[in-house]
């Protein structure tokens, strides 16, 4: 009869008995690589900061066309306006700073309203020159060379006998009849399929270019050099 509480301490000082628990956390393995990747990553992003905050700072102020200004027309100041942007390098555009050296030239080829406004595209001279008439052509592309006419360009407008193409005109009589001109500005024409083409020629050759090209009797040739 007394072994029975004897069994009873036994097991509660079995069940009483703590667990040892490991005092010393495991120590982790110290790893360069990760150390470095981290450095890496900090200073790319420090270098594309810098970049951003480098291409912003760029930016500045330049003339813009506001409205339409035909060629020869003298630029006012009511045509411009001023933008802010980062300018590519392979880009010329005009200062704001500069406005006062714009107003009053002359538009060497027409200015569209949301261009930027450069140098190339103002003249000192008046277009036309003195003793000069601007003359306006509507050709169609056989009656223009394949390569594209810039502004600027030396051109001979050749006069043929009728509406037909030069080589169509009569064989073995004298050469056709050519005045040189200077291609002023070139955009589309109103037409499909045709080239609006303004030249400046010299006064005595005006009245003729103009009803020669109302005719549909004139052909445009580039000149070496042009």
């Amino acid at each position: 009869m007394t072994s029975a509480p004897i069994k009873s301490s036994r097991a509660a000082s079995q069940v009483a008995a703590p667990y040892a628990v490991p005092r010393v956390a495991p120590q982790r393995r110290w790893r360069p690589a990760l150390v470095w990747l981290a450095v890496a990553l900090v200073a790319a992003g420090g270098l594309i900061a810098a970049a951003v905050l480098r291409k912003v700072g760029t930016t500045a102020e330049y003339l813009a066309v506001s409205s339409t200004v035909e060629v020869g027309s003298t630029v006012d100041r009511s045509d411009l306006s001023t933008v802010r942007i980062t300018v590519d390098p392979a880009l010329k555009p005009i200062r704001a700073s500069a406005a006062d050296e714009v107003i009053g030239k002359f538009a060497a080829v027409a200015l569209v309203p949301g261009t930027l406004l450069t140098r190339a595209q103002l003249t000192d001279t008046a277009v036309p020159g003195q003793g000069e008439q601007l003359v306006g052509l509507s050709l169609p592309q056989e009656r223009l060379p394949a390569e594209r006419i810039k502004p600027g360009a030396r051109v001979l407008l050749i006069v043929t006998a009728d509406g037909g193409p030069v080589g169509d005109q009569q064989q073995g009589t004298a050469a056709p009849l050519s005045i040189k001109a200077t291609a002023v500005d070139v955009r589309a024409g109103a037409k499909e399929g045709t080239t609006l083409l303004n030249v400046a020629v010299a006064d005595r050759d005006g009245p003729l270019i103009a009803s020669r090209a109302a005719a549909g009797r004139i052909v445009v040739a580039l000149t070496t050099g042009s």
